[in-house]
């Protein structure tokens, strides 16, 4: 009887620091939580897309081929439905928001000169994408909408349009660059250093991590103007972002939200569409293309030629 009686002690001795160990481990579990969640250290629960997946989901619709213009000779394009109405009934001969970009065959080995170099990488604007998106940033700076406009904004869908790069981006994917997305290098700033160069397109708005991970790089290329204009704040728990400072906000004279004096001095530069006297000038850790290019670069093979050459 003693015996048993032991048993049963220890046996609940047992049971009882098994459930004591328990609660600490789940307590413990649910701190480290709290402190790996922090600012400091970044766990990453996100979901986002890669450049491919972008591509991939933008231009799945029903395409119609069409011929632009006789300097797209490199190039096929293919018109999803908005385009295929604005360029053959509205008489409007620009590619804007949903083409499909695809290399001619018969130009495979033309198409080597210009490819991307070893250890060059693009970062795609997903957060510039979501900002001009509808009701999104510009629906608050057209007043038509309050702050609510660009607090807690959505980026879980970015798209390919004038605005997002979205022609540059299909044709540098095609002539094998490699892509980053803003988020990457928003979670991962370090992941720059493994590139010998990197490439902006238009990423006006990105976080303080983003900007000081790319005005620290050796060897940068903008090949937008505007980048790296304005500061927003993101939040992961549910993908959306809010403009930070820049763009007149929160005071009207407030511009370059990180008061960043490259951009500044090629602000001007958004404004050339058309890029007839593009050059790419020098400045101490990279060099900026003096026009917006998106309407152009497919048409344009000594430009790829120079970009190829950073």
């Amino acid at each position: 009887m003693s015996n048993v009686k032991t048993s049963g002690m220890i046996l609940g001795i047992i049971i009882g620091l098994i459930v004591i160990c328990t609660v600490i481990f789940l307590n413990l579990s649910n701190d480290s939580k709290e402190i790996l969640s922090s600012d400091s250290i970044f766990i990453s629960n996100y979901n986002h897309s890669s450049v491919s997946e972008i591509i991939n989901s933008e231009l799945t619709l029903q395409t119609q081929k069409v011929k632009i213009d006789n300097d797209d000779i490199y190039f096929q394009f293919y018109l999803t439905p908005r385009d295929f109405i604005r360029v053959t009934q509205q008489n409007q001969d620009q590619l804007l928001d949903e083409v499909k970009i695809e290399l001619k065959p018969e130009y495979f080995e033309k198409y080597a000169l210009v490819k991307s170099n070893d250890n060059t990488v693009v970062i795609y604007p997903t957060f510039t994408s979501a900002a001009y998106s509808e009701p999104g940033f510009y629906t608050f700076f057209r007043s038509e909408c309050d702050e609510s406009c660009i607090t807690n904004l959505s980026f879980k869908n970015p798209s390919l349009g004038f605005t997002s790069s979205g022609l540059a981006t299909q044709l540098l994917y095609l002539l094998d660059y490699e892509f980053l997305t803003d988020i990457d290098v928003d979670t991962d700033p370090e992941i720059l250093k493994n590139y010998d160069t990197v490439i902006l397109l238009h990423n006006e708005y990105v976080t303080k991590k983003m900007f000081d991970a790319i005005t620290a790089h050796p060897n940068i290329v903008y090949l937008y103007p505007n980048a790296l204009y304005a500061e927003i704040a993101v939040n992961y728990d549910d993908n959306t972002m809010t403009l930070v400072r820049g763009h007149n906000y929160p005071e009207f004279d407030i511009y370059n939200g990180f008061d960043y004096e490259i951009e500044q001095r090629f602000h001007e530069y958004e404004y050339d569409t058309d890029c007839f006297d593009w050059k790419f000038i020098e400045f101490k850790n990279g060099h900026a293309l003096n026009c917006y290019p998106d309407l152009m670069l497919h048409t344009d093979w000594d430009l790829l030629l120079a970009l190829k050459e950073f």
